[in-house]
C-alpha cells in the first residue's frame, strides 16, 4: 500500500473538506463493507492520500464510487510532502 502526504491545511479547501465528509457519511448508510474506506477517507483530513483508496471505491456504486475518484484526484494533484510505500 502507498501512501502519500500532503499539507491539508494548505491545500485543501471546504468544497472538498464537505465532499469528503459527505462521502464518509454516505459510506456509513451504504450495505458495502466500507470501514476501511472510510478510514482511508478521514485519513484525507491529516494529509494521507492512500492509493488503495481508488480499488475500495471500485467495490461501490457507480455514483459513489464517481465522487470517491474526484476526491481523490484532487489530492492527488496538491504538492507532495512525501510518500511511503507499507
Amino acid at each position: 500500500m502507498s501512501i502519500t502526504r500532503f499539507n491539508r491545511h494548505e491545500n485543501m479547501n471546504d468544497e472538498t473538506r464537505s465532499e469528503i465528509m459527505s462521502i464518509i457519511n454516505e459510506l456509513s448508510f451504504t450495505d458495502e463493507p466500507s470501514l476501511h474506506l472510510q478510514n482511508m477517507m478521514y485519513g484525507l483530513f491529516d494529509g494521507y492520500l492512500y492509493e488503495d483508496v481508488q480499488l475500495y471505491a471500485l467495490e461501490l456504486s457507480t455514483e459513489l464510487c464517481s465522487r470517491v475518484m474526484k476526491v481523490y484526484d484532487t489530492c492527488k494533484r496538491y504538492p507532495i510532502s512525501e510518500t511511503q510505500t507499507i
